[in-house]
C-alpha cells in the first residue's frame, strides 16, 4: 500500500471531523426519515468533497483511488448513505474521465464539484443481464434521440448529469450522457427500501431525448465495457463503505460489552461475546484489506476487477453476519430501533445486491480463477 501523504492525512482529519459533527448526529434521524435532511447536501458540497477525485484539471482536488476509498471508508462509519451517494458520484466521474470525448469533459467535469452525477444500467426489464433492457438511442440525421425509463439508480432525482446504458442496435450497448435540463428529461418514482434510506434511488424517464456524438462514452458497442468499468469502480469504494458499517457495528458491540454485565460478570468476559467480537474483528479486517489492494492495483494501472469483486461480495455478506452478532451482543437493545445496529444490517443487505448481485459476483471471481 501506498504511503500517506502529508495532504492525504490532512484531509481525513477534516473528514474526520466533518463526520463527527455534521454526518454522524444525522445517522438515525436520516434512517427514520427516509431522506438527507433538508440543507445536509448543500453542507456536503461546500465542503470540496464531490470533487476529491476529480482532476486538478477540471477544478478538483486530483486525489488517487486510494485515498478516495479511505475516505468513504471514513465517512460510512458515521453514516453509510452518505458515503453511498458520493461512490455513486465519483464511479460515474470515472467513466466520464476514462471515455467522454474533451469536449464533453469540459462542458461537464468542472460542474462536477458542485452537482451530483450518476450512472444508470437498470430497467424493469433487464438489470443483471443489460441486453434485456429496452431503453434506445436512434440516430437522426447528425444527432441521437434516447428513449426510455430507467429504474433503481442511485442518486437517482438527486442528482443532474446521468450516463445512461441504451441500445443502439438490436445487439449493441452503448453508454450516453444526458442532464436534467435537456429537453424530455423528466424524474419519476423514487424507491422506498429498507436500508440506506438516505441515499436516493430513483427513476429517470428519457422522452426523445436529442444529443450530439460528443455525448456517447467511447464508441458504439462499448456499453458492456463501460458499465463493468463502472461496476468495477463502484465495488472497490463499495468494500470501503461497508468496512465503514462493520467498524461502526464493532464500536456498537464493544463498547455495550464493556458496559454491561451478565450476573456479576462484565460482556468482556465472556467467551461467547469475546467470539463473536473476534468474528466481527477478522471480517472487517478481511474486508478492509481486499478493498485497499483493489484500490491500490488501481493507481498502478493494473488489473483491479476480481479483487473490487471480492471486496463487494465478502464485505457485503460480512456486514451483515458483523451485525447480526452486533444484535446478539446487544440481545434486546440490539432489537430495538433505538440502538442504530437494525440499520445498520438493513444498510449492508443492499449492497449484497446494488452494483450487481452476490451470487453475480460470486460467478465472476470463479470465472476469474478459472482463467488465472
Amino acid at each position: 500500500m501506498s504511503t500517506t501523504t502529508a495532504a492525504e492525512k490532512l484531509l481525513l482529519q477534516m473528514v474526520d471531523d466533518y463526520t463527527q459533527k455534521e454526518i454522524a448526529p444525522q445517522d438515525m434521524p436520516m434512517d427514520a426519515a427516509g431522506d438527507f435532511p433538508a440543507g445536509f447536501m448543500e453542507k456536503l458540497t461546500a465542503t470540496g468533497f464531490l470533487g476529491l477525485m476529480l482532476p486538478q484539471e477540471f477544478g478538483g482536488a486530483g486525489f488517487g483511488p486510494e485515498i478516495t476509498a479511505t475516505v468513504l471508508n471514513h465517512i460510512a462509519r458515521g453514516n453509510a448513505s452518505t458515503a453511498v451517494t458520493l461512490e455513486g458520484h465519483f464511479k460515474t466521474i470515472d467513466q466520464l474521465l476514462k471515455y467522454g470525448t474533451p469536449a464533453l469533459q469540459q462542458q461537464l467535469l468542472p460542474t462536477a464539484t458542485d452537482r451530483i452525477f450518476a450512472f444508470s444500467m437498470t430497467e424493469a426489464s433487464g438489470g443483471s443481464n443489460p441486453m434485456s433492457i429496452s431503453s434506445t438511442a436512434t440516430r437522426e440525421g447528425n444527432h441521437w434521440v434516447l428513449n426510455g425509463d430507467k429504474i433503481m439508480i442511485t442518486n437517482g432525482g438527486l442528482a443532474e448529469v446521468y450516463c445512461v446504458l441504451v441500445k443502439t442496435a438490436p445487439t449493441e450497448l452503448s453508454v450516453f450522457v444526458v442532464d436534467q435540463d435537456m429537453p424530455g428529461f423528466s424524474f419519476g418514482k423514487r424507491e422506498d427500501f429498507i436500508g440506506l434510506r438516505g441515499t436516493p434511488v430513483g427513476e429517470i424517464v428519457m422522452d426523445h431525448i436529442v444529443v450530439d456524438d460528443d455525448h456517447l462514452l467511447g464508441n458504439l458497442g462499448d456499453g458492456g465495457l463501460i458499465g463493468d468499468s463502472a461496476h468495477d469502480d463502484a465495488r472497490v469504494l463499495m468494500g470501503a463503505v461497508l468496512t465503514g458499517i462493520m467498524e461502526h457495528e464493532l464500536k456498537i458491540a464493544t463498547d455495550y460489552a464493556k458496559e454491561r454485565k451478565a450476573g456479576d460478570q462484565p460482556l468482556t468476559a465472556l467467551q461467547v461475546t469475546q467470539r463473536k467480537v473476534a468474528d466481527m474483528a477478522i471480517r472487517k479486517e478481511t474486508t478492509k484489506l481486499l478493498y485497499q489492494q483493489a484500490a491500490h492495483l488501481k493507481a498502478l494501472g493494473q488489473p483491479y476487477s476480481e479483487l473490487a469483486a471480492m471486496a463487494k461480495a465478502h464485505g457485503s455478506r460480512a456486514a451483515v453476519s458483523a451485525g447480526d452478532d452486533a444484535l446478539q451482543i446487544l440481545a434486546g437493545y440490539g432489537y430495538s430501533r433505538e440502538y442504530p445496529v437494525e440499520h445498520l444490517i438493513r444498510d449492508a443487505r443492499a449492497l449484497e445486491i446494488a452494483e450487481g448481485t452476490v451470487e453475480k459476483m460470486r460467478s465472476a471471481i470463479a470465472l476469474a480463477e478459472f482463467n488465472h
